[in-house]
């Protein structure tokens, strides 16, 4: 593990389940919701997680309304998915 200092370490515990509960303070900070995805990224013998929003109707709308006459449902909802805007 690289070297952090221990006040940017934030720990959970796996559960029988093998479930993880994202700790409130990144549920805050990254505004994580229900259905949001959490999305494991290998990186060599490190592992990064990365917070994926649920794509919202308002989200989608906005899409569609920002004049882009050439707007791409598909394209559109894989960029929602990624967290893009």
């Amino acid at each position: 593990m690289s070297q952090l200092s221990e006040e940017r370490v934030i720990r959970s515990k796996v559960s029988p389940g093998f479930q993880v509960a994202v700790p409130a303070e990144l549920r805050k900070r990254f505004e994580v919701g229900v259905g949001d995805e959490v999305v494991w990224i290998l990186e060599g013998d490190e592992v990064r997680a990365d917070f994926r929003k649920r794509a919202s109707l308002q989200r989608i709308v906005s899409l569609g309304a920002s004049g882009n006459k050439a707007a791409n449902s598909v394209e559109s909802k894989k960029r929602i998915q990624r967290g893009e805007t």
